[in-house]
C-alpha cells in the first residue's frame, strides 16, 4: 500500500513537471511569434537574418504569412531553398537560401512564388527586380585583389552590370545586385577564404 502511495505521487511529480515545461516552452514561443505579428508605427521592422526566396515581403509580415507549408522548397528546380531548423526560434520552419552552398538561380517564371499561396512571396516580373540582399567583396581575400587574375565572379552573375571589372579587380554595382549568391557561391570554389558574402536585404 505503501509503494503504491509512493508510485502515485511520482507519476503526479513528473506528470505536473512535464506539463509545467510545456506550458512554459508554448508561452516563449508564443510571444516570439506575438512580436514578430505586430503591426503599426511603434514597432520597428524586424531585421533580416536571412537570405529569403525572391518575392519575399517585409520580415515581419514574412513571418506572419509564412505558414512553412514547404511548398516553395519543393518547387524550386535547383533544391536552393531549405527551411530554417534553429529550436524555438520563430524563423524556425520558414524558407532560406544559403548561398555558399546553393545560390538562387533566378528561374524563369519563378516557381517558388508560384508554389506560394500565403501572399509570404509575392509576384516578381523580372530578374532585375528581385531584392533578396547585396554582394559583398572583401579585397584581402579577394585573389583578383591580389597577384592572381580572376573573373568567375564577374562571368557567372546573371544580371548584367551587377559585378564588373576595372583593372582586373571586380567590383559590386549595389544598385543592380540582387542578392542571387550566384557569386558567392562560385567563390567559395576557386578563392578560399571565400571572398564574397552576400548579405540579406534589411
Amino acid at each position: 500500500m505503501k509503494d503504491e502511495i509512493i508510485d502515485q505521487g511520482r507519476r503526479r511529480f513528473f506528470k505536473e513537471t512535464f506539463t509545467f515545461v510545456g506550458n512554459r516552452i508554448h508561452d516563449v514561443v508564443k510571444d516570439k511569434i506575438d512580436i514578430a505579428s505586430r503591426k503599426g508605427p511603434t514597432v520597428n521592422p524586424e531585421i533580416r537574418r536571412y537570405i529569403r526566396p525572391p518575392g519575399a515581403v517585409p520580415e515581419n509580415e514574412f513571418l506572419v504569412l509564412c505558414t512553412k507549408c514547404d511548398e516553395c522548397v519543393k518547387a524550386c528546380p535547383h533544391k536552393s531553398i531549405r527551411t530554417v531548423n534553429k529550436d524555438f526560434d520563430v524563423s524556425d520552419g520558414t524558407p532560406v537560401i544559403l548561398p555558399e552552398e546553393n545560390p538562387c538561380y533566378l528561374c524563369n517564371g519563378f516557381p517558388c512564388i508560384s508554389a506560394c499561396k500565403e501572399g509570404a512571396l509575392v509576384e516578381v516580373k523580372e530578374k532585375v527586380d528581385v531584392e533578396m540582399g547585396k554582394a559583398y567583396i572583401n579585397e584581402s581575400h579577394c585573389m583578383a585583389w591580389g597577384a592572381q587574375f580572376c573573373e568567375h565572379c564577374v562571368r557567372s552573375c546573371p544580371v548584367p552590370g551587377a559585378i564588373y571589372q576595372e583593372d582586373n579587380r571586380p567590383f559590386v554595382n549595389r544598385e543592380k545586385c540582387v542578392g542571387c549568391g550566384i557569386c558567392e557561391n562560385i567563390c567559395n570554389t576557386v578563392n578560399q577564404p571565400i571572398a564574397i558574402k552576400v548579405v540579406p536585404k534589411q
